[in-house]
């Protein structure tokens, strides 16, 4: 039980702070921390309704006016969850990709590439970089299984687009500057706390150049959806206020 001032906060009150499953000690630290919340803000509560004069039609106005539109939200999710088509067809997003050319303007490079992270005393280096350029399939299983075998880490088969700023934060690209980027199909050499970086770079788009469409497919998608959820709440909202008038629900007094 706690208490901050005239309030008390009692052990019925803790029901449903603590999720199923956690820990004791986890529900101990998630119990103390919402008293320790809670004992603040009926402090800060206290201390606020001594020393403002409060506006009691305006407050309680502005509550209503929350209140509603938690409501109207609710019934708008819950319209949006059963009545709304989810199904974003390949021609519709390439229509939106071609008609809406502006919005996919790189900001930044991307880049398609191959990386092999390695110690540097690790075995048979050459034989691994000839491996590396090789595009005889059965050369690059030879290579898969050395990396899986000695590789720290390692990505050879990656085709798609990745953000220059996505990639430095996993490999040390910004050895590699950016006017080299367009230097494809060669082994790039990079040694970093006692590790081999070896990359290759297969293909690179630079800043405001158009951003290809396997990069923007999913976003496209969610802006084709969150359009939707835009015009059928605007229907819905329309709807409703014209039955409402039709039925004389609405009034407008002079």
């Amino acid at each position: 039980m706690a208490r901050s001032f005239d309030r008390f906060l009692y052990p019925e009150d803790l029901q449903g702070v603590v999720p199923a499953g956690v820990s004791s000690d986890d529900s101990i630290q998630l119990i103390n921390a919402y008293i320790e919340q809670w004992t603040r803000q009926q402090a800060l509560l206290h201390y606020a309704q001594r020393n403002i004069k409060i506006n009691t039609k305006r407050l309680e106005a502005q509550v209503e006016e929350y209140k509603n539109g938690l409501i109207v939200y609710e019934y708008e999710q819950a319209l949006v969850s059963q009545k709304l088509d989810t199904v974003v067809t390949d021609a519709e997003i390439r229509t939106y990709y071609d008609t809406q050319r502006e919005l996919f303007i790189l900001k930044q490079p991307i880049l398609k590439l191959s990386y092999i992270r390695l110690r540097t005393d690790a075995p048979e280096l050459d034989r691994v970089k000839r491996l590396f350029l090789s595009p005889d399939f059965e050369e690059q299983d030879l290579l898969e299984k050395y990396c899986a075998r000695y590789a720290i880490q390692y990505s050879l088969r990656d085709t798609t687009w990745q953000y220059a700023d996505n990639l430095i934060k996993k490999i040390p690209l910004s050895h590699i500057s950016e006017e080299n980027y367009s230097r494809t199909g060669r082994i790039f050499e990079i040694i970093e706390n006692n590790e081999l970086y070896l990359i290759i770079l297969h293909d690179s788009k630079f800043r405001d150049a158009r951003s290809p469409l396997s990069l923007e497919y999913d976003n496209i998608r969610n802006l084709i959806l969150n359009k939707r959820k835009i015009d059928l709440v605007d229907q819905m909202q329309k709807s409703i206020v014209t039955d409402a008038r039709k039925k004389n629900n609405i009034e407008i007094y002079n």
